[in-house]
C-alpha cells in the first residue's frame, strides 16, 4: 500500500494530537464533575465545627456557609447580623470566577481541653483581599445593634494566608471575607498553632529546595550561554526567570518575602506573569527545536502567540485589567497545545532533543491544563490543580538542561560532519584540496618553529585508465580507496595526507630530521604501489610516479612545494614512471605547468 502523502501525514498527526488534548480536557472536567458528584452534600453536613482535642489539622470546606457580597462593600457588623437564610451552604469544589468579595461563614466550638490556640488557613497562598473576624457566641444586643467584641485576625507572617486567633471556650463564629484572582475554591483549613508552625517550616524547606534548585539551573545555563553564545541557552534563561516570577506569585512566597504590601504586583505577576513566562517558554522551543530552519510554518504559529503573550503583558500593566484573567489562560492553553505540536513535528524529523522534550510534556500537559481548569472555575483545588505545577516546572527545566546538552552534542556531531565534507575526500577520507591547504600549511610553521625539515610529494597513479577501460569506473573506484589505505599506512599519522582529484595525491612529511629521509620514505611508498591488490576476488597490479619538494631548500611555502613536486612528478613520468624524482631548477624549462602558480583554494 502506497504512503499517504507527506500534506495528508501531518493533517493525520494534528487531527491525533488536537484529539489527545481534547481526550485530555474531557477526562480533567469529567474527574472535576466526579469529584463534585461523590463529595458529600454539604446541605447535609454540620455546620457546627467541633475542635476536638488532639487537633492537628482539620478541613472546613463541608462546614462553610458562603454570602456573596451584592457590589457594595459591607461591614463585618452588618454580615453578621444576617439571617442563616441569607447564607448557602458550599455544594461545589469550585464556585468560579467573580468579582463580587465572598463572605465565608464557620461556626466553631471549642471545649476546655481543645487547642487555646488556633491557625485558619484559607487554601490559595494568594488571594485578592483576605480579612477574618471573630465573633463572640452572642451576635447582637438586644436592641439589635452591632454585635459586641467584634475582633479582626492579624494575618502570620507566612506565605500561606493565615490567621492566628485564640476562640473562646464554647460557641463562637468566624467570618472571613475573601476576594480572589481567578475561581474561588472552598478550601478552607483549621489548623493548631503548633501543628502549623511545624507545616510551616516543613513548606519552607521544600520551596526552598525549589527555589535552589530553580536558581541553581538558571546561573548553570547563563555559565553556558556565556561560553557557548547559543541563543538557545539564551531563551531558557529568559523563560526561566519569567517561570521564577509567575512561580513566586502563584506559591504566596513572593507577597511573604519581597512584596509584602504590594498586591499589584500579585495581580502583574497571576496575569503578565502567566504571559510572559508563556512567551519566553515558546521563544525558549522555538530556539531549542530549530523551528525557524526546520519547521518556518510551525515555527510562526508559536511566533504569534508568544507576541500576543507579550501583548497581553504589556497591556496588563494598564489600569482595570483584571478581565484579562482569561485571555492570559487562553494563552496558556494556546502555548501548552503549540508546544506539544512543535515536540511532534521535529519528532517526525528524528530531531533527538524533541524526543527528549515529547517524553517530559505529558505531566506538564496534565498539570498545566488541570492548573488552568482550577483557575477558570472548572476543577477543585488540589496538589494536582495547584502546586504541582512547581515540581513539573522545575522537573521539566532539569530535563530540557539535558536536552540541551544533547542539542549542543547533536549540532557539533553535524558541524564536524559538514567540515569532514569541506576538507575530506568522500571517496578516500583523505583531505581534499581545501584540507591540504588548511593542514599542510599548519605542519610547515611547526616544522619552521623546530628548525626541521619538511617535503612535499606529488604522487600520481599509473594504470589507472586501464583498469577503468577494462574493469569499469567502479574498479577503479576501489583501487583509489587501497591506495589511499597503503599511503595512510605508508607515511603515518603525522604526515598529511590528501587527494587531489582522479589519481592524484599530495603527501605534506614534517619534521624531518634530514633531507635525505624524505627520498626513503618515496621509494618505499613506490615499494608499497607495485604490491599486488586484491580487490574483489581479483588481483590488480599499479605502480606511481612521485615528485619530491624540499622544505626550506627548494621553497618557502605550501603552493611553491605543490607546483615544484607537480615538475618533479611530470619528470618521472618523463623517465618511465614507477619512480620518484627530487626536483632541480632545470626542470622548469620542459614543463608547462611551470608557467602557473599553484594556488591556494578560495574560501567562501
Amino acid at each position: 500500500m502506497p504512503r499517504p502523502p507527506l500534506l495528508a501525514r501531518r493533517r493525520d498527526t494534528l487531527r491525533g494530537l488536537a484529539l489527545a488534548l481534547a481526550a485530555l480536557l474531557l477526562a480533567l472536567l469529567m474527574a472535576g464533575r466526579v469529584w463534585a458528584t461523590v463529595a458529600p452534600d454539604a446541605a447535609m453536613a454540620p455546620l457546627m465545627v467541633l475542635v476536638p482535642q488532639d487537633l492537628a489539622h482539620q478541613s472546613l470546606r463541608q462546614s462553610l456557609q458562603v454570602y456573596r457580597e451584592p457590589g457594595t462593600r459591607l461591614q463585618p457588623g452588618t454580615v453578621a447580623l444576617l439571617p442563616d437564610s441569607q447564607f448557602q451552604a458550599v455544594r461545589d469544589d469550585n464556585l468560579g470566577i467573580s468579582d463580587e468579595a465572598l463572605w465565608v461563614r464557620i461556626r466553631l466550638f471549642r471545649s476546655v481541653r481543645s487547642p487555646e490556640q488556633l491557625v485558619l488557613q484559607p487554601g490559595r497562598p494568594v488571594w485578592r483581599e483576605a480579612e477574618a473576624y471573630l465573633l463572640p457566641s452572642d451576635l447582637a444586643n438586644a436592641d439589635g445593634a452591632r454585635p459586641a467584641g467584634i475582633g479582626q485576625l492579624g494575618a502570620l507572617h507566612s506565605r500561606y494566608t493565615a490567621f492566628a486567633f485564640e476562640p473562646p471556650e464554647g460557641a463562637s463564629t468566624l467570618l472571613i471575607r475573601v476576594t480572589q484572582y481567578g475561581a474561588l475554591t472552598p478550601e478552607f483549613h483549621l489548623w493548631s498553632a503548633a501543628a502549623f508552625r511545624h507545616h510551616a517550616v516543613d513548606d519552607a524547606l521544600l520551596q526552598g529546595l525549589f527555589y535552589g534548585m530553580t536558581v541553581a539551573l538558571l546561573i548553570y545555563n547563563a555559565f553556558l550561554f556565556f561560553s557557548t553564545r547559543d541563543k538557545a541557552y539564551l531563551a531558557y534563561i529568559l523563560w526561566q526567570a519569567a517561570a521564577l516570577f509567575y512561580m513566586l506569585t502563584i506559591s504566596g512566597v513572593g507577597q511573604h518575602q519581597f512584596w509584602p504590601s504590594a498586591s499589584p504586583w500579585n495581580s502583574f505577576g497571576l496575569i503578565g506573569g502567566l504571559s510572559l513566562m508563556c512567551a519566553g517558554g515558546l521563544y525558549f522551543i522555538r530556539a531549542y527545536l530549530l523551528l525557524p530552519r526546520h519547521a518556518p510554518r510551525t515555527d510562526l504559529a508559536l511566533q504569534i502567540v508568544q507576541w500576543l503573550a507579550i501583548t497581553l503583558a504589556v497591556a496588563d500593566l494598564l489600569p482595570n485589567s483584571g478581565w484579562m484573567l482569561v485571555p492570559a489562560q487562553m494563552i496558556a492553553s494556546s502555548s501548552l497545545f503549540l508546544i506539544a505540536l512543535a515536540a511532534v513535528v521535529r519528532w517526525r524529523q528524528r530531531f533527538i532533543p524533541a524526543m527528549i522534550l515529547l517524553l517530559s510534556l505529558f505531566p506538564l500537559l496534565l498539570v498545566g491544563f488541570a492548573n488552568i481548569g482550577r483557575t477558570l472555575g472548572w476543577l477543585p483545588e488540589t496538589f494536582l490543580t495547584a502546586d504541582a505545577l512547581q515540581w513539573v516546572m522545575v522537573f521539566l527545566a532539569l530535563v530540557l538542561t539535558y536536552g540541551l546538552s544533547v542539542r549542543v552534542a547533536q549540532l557539533r556531531e553535524r558541524a564536524t560532519r559538514l567540515q569532514d565534507l569541506l576538507l575530506k575526500d568522500p571517496l578516500t577520507g583523505l583531505l581534499n584540496r581545501n584540507g591540504l591547504f588548511d593542514a599542510g600549511q599548519r605542519q610547515l610553521d611547526r616544522t619552521h618553529d623546530s628548525r626541521a625539515h619538511a617535503a612535499v610529494l606529488w604522487i600520481d597513479l599509473d594504470g589507472l585508465k586501464r583498469i577503468n577501460d577494462h574493469f569499469g569506473h567502479a574498479a577503479g573506484d576501489a583501487l583509489i580507496q587501497a591506495t589511499a589505505a597503503r599511503l595512510r599506512e605508508t607515511f603515518g599519522p603525522d604526515a598529511v595526507c590528501a587527494r587531489l582529484g582522479g589519481d592524484e595525491f599530495a603527501i605534506v612529511l614534517p619534521n624531518l630530521p634530514s633531507p635525505r629521509l624524505a627520498e626513503d620514505l618515496a621509494r618505499h611508498a613506490l615499494e608499497r604501489l607495485r604490491a599486488p591488490y586484491a580487490l574483489s576476488g581479483q588481483e590488480f597490479r599499479a605502480s606511481g610516479s612521485i615528485g619530491v619538494a624540499l622544505y626550506p631548500q627548494h621553497a618557502q611555502t605550501l603552493e611553491d612545494l605543490l607546483r615544484l613536486a607537480d615538475v618533479a612528478m611530470y619528470r618521472a613520468k618523463a623517465l618511465g614512471r614507477d619512480t620518484h624524482v627530487l626536483w632541480e631548477a632545470e626542470m622548469d624549462a620542459d614543463v608547462h605547468t611551470a608557467l602557473f602558480q599553484f594556488t591556494r583554494p578560495a574560501r567562501s
